[in-house]
């Protein structure tokens, strides 16, 4: 009798495990068939948010590339802004608010361009954005009719050359050809030399837009320059596109590069400088029958559009003391030096007609434009927020330069741009710390050596290229990096090469990209006669 007790007890208490077991069984069957409704249903609504952003970007994209670059006013009549109130109400912004339920929010006030600003920019900044459940998914997007150079980190229109362990946190934009090794080469003493490093690294979001062919070379594998003749000639029997770093994101750039008019931008500051009105009759009739920008300096002068002084001295107490709207020509001397000073134009415009020299705590807010060339140097750093455009050359050297008051400087220069001995046989690495912070473009070729040297820019650099320039050390047209990867003590004898070192902190060229230069520089900067559009990452708050 008390067996059979036991076993009906043994049989119900089976029984109740497996009951609990199947209950749990079914409990988490329930519970995982929500929670992938749940994510299907989150995952679905993320894509339906990036998809209505994405396809309101490419519409207002394409419409504005349409558009005739008349006033800024009209601009915002073509886009349907009214501008008391701030945001889309009607027209075509509206209309793409109501397609895709997304809505677009007119920033441009946020980043300091107010309304007398608007009123002679193009410049324009829309958050566009989506629902995703308690989150939102947004775009900044940029209506510029600033030149396409802008937007990228590094560049030419003619071929880039990548020699070495540069880091590029951006896109950079090869016209023609681009060419990768992991070589640095260097100069000492006027003797040639080859040092193996590692490849160039970039970001993972940067893109190398190689229009014409591609050529990559490992050292292991043969020479990449030939120094017989005493120039780094490629040595091209070992370049092969199969040679190229499969870390690089290569493809062709699909957009139209707006190139700029350096002859017709000058003319424009010029004129802003002398306070004419754009897309006035008066603008109009000087661009049209003005000739060159020195022909049209001249006659600004004699029409009595700026303030002339003599002498330096002079110009600092004009500064500080005078109150005239004029900008101000520098005149009489073949040169001038700006250094230990802290000058603020505030709207006025410094016009030097000869070589200017900004050295050791030079503070300089305001735009200039220099008939001659441009030296920057002194151990203790300048400190620039400033456009600056030079019809000679431009030598920065020896020097560190920073923004002032959350501004930068943006140089560009009709003649060559040279970049050398910054920060040398600096070994203390300090990778989101830039030492030059701008934008540095050149009409002409630029070769960078940063192999004792230690450079690293927020902003970036562009050079347009000129085939018909011979390049004295014998590289390619266009614009050149050299950079060795590691700590370097001395040139006298090659740096201890290592091929396999992937700290990119320290690269000794580095250079991220700042869009932030196309709306703080405001009307300083170039601009083209087309508008388009840049737009920002993605963002999921």
């Amino acid at each position: 009798m008390n067996e059979k007790g036991y076993s009906l007890v043994l049989v119900m208490l089976t029984v109740t495990v497996f009951f609990i077991i199947g209950l749990t069984i079914l409990s988490v069957s329930i519970y995982q068939a929500k929670f992938t409704q749940v994510r299907v249903e989150d995952v679905t609504s993320l894509h339906d948010a990036v998809k209505s952003v994405e396809e309101t970007v490419a519409e207002l994209k394409a419409k504005v590339e349409t558009l005739p670059l008349s006033t800024p006013t009209q601009l915002d009549q073509d886009l349907g802004l009214d501008q008391d109130l701030g945001n889309a109400q009607v027209g075509f912004l509206k209309e793409l608010m109501n397609r895709h339920s997304v809505s677009i929010e007119d920033i441009t006030n946020e980043k300091e361009i107010d309304r007398n600003k608007r009123n002679k920019l193009f410049t324009r900044v829309f958050r566009i954005s989506a629902p995703y459940g308690k989150k939102t998914v947004s775009r900044e997007v940029i209506i510029t009719n600033a030149p396409s150079f802008l937007k990228y980190a590094l560049g030419s229109r003619e071929n880039v050359t990548l020699n070495g362990g540069a880091y590029i946190d951006g896109n950079i934009y090869a016209g023609k050809d681009i060419y990768v090794t992991n070589v640095a080469n260097y100069i000492y003493n006027s003797t040639l030399y080859s040092v193996q490093t590692t490849f160039p690294t970039t970001s993972e979001k940067s893109i190398l837009f190689a229009n014409g062919n591609r050529y990559g070379c490992t050292y292991e594998k043969g020479v990449c320059y030939n120094l017989n003749n005493n120039k780094f000639e490629y040595s091209l029997l070992n370049y092969s596109e199969h040679e190229l770093p499969s870390s690089l994101l290569i493809q062709k750039e699909t957009e139209d590069f707006i190139d700029v008019d350096f002859s017709w931008t000058l003319k424009d500051k010029l004129l802003l400088a002398a306070g004419v009105e754009p897309f006035s009759y008066e603008y109009a009739n000087y661009i049209k029958n003005s000739g060159d920008p020195e022909h049209l300096f001249n006659q600004l002068k004699e029409n009595k559009a700026f303030s002339l002084v003599d002498d330096v001295m002079l110009f600092k107490d004009f500064i500080k003391n005078n109150q005239n709207s004029k900008s101000i020509v520098l005149q009489s001397a073949p040169s001038y030096v700006f250094e230990n000073e802290e000058l603020n134009l505030e709207d006025k415009w410094l016009i030097v007609d000869g070589d200017l020299y900004l050295g050791n705590n030079s503070k300089f807010k305001g735009n200039i434009i220099v008939f001659g060339d441009l030296i920057i140097n002194g151990k203790s750093g300048v400190q620039l927020a400033s456009t600056i455009y030079v019809t000679g050359k431009t030598s920065i050297y020896d020097t560190n330069i920073s923004g002032l008051d959350n501004e930068q400087v943006v140089i560009l220069s009709k003649g060559r741009l040279e970049l050398y001995r910054v920060n040398d046989f600096n070994n203390s690495f300090s990778f989101e710390k830039e030492n030059l912070q701008g934008y540095f473009y050149t009409e002409s070729n630029a070769v960078i050596y940063a192999v004792g040297s230690y450079i690293n820019i927020k902003g970036g650099l562009f050079a347009r290229g000129n085939s018909e320039q011979t390049i004295a050390d014998g590289f390619s047209e266009g614009v050149t990096i050299n950079a060795y990867r590691g700590v370097v003590t001395s040139l006298s004898e090659p740096p201890n090469s290592d091929p396999t070192l992937t700290n990119v902190s320290e690269s000794r060229f580095i250079i991220r990209h700042d869009k932030n230069v196309l709306i703080a520089r405001g009307l300083g900067l170039p601009f083209s006669k087309r508008l388009h559009v840049i737009i920002d990452e993605l963002s999921v708050k």
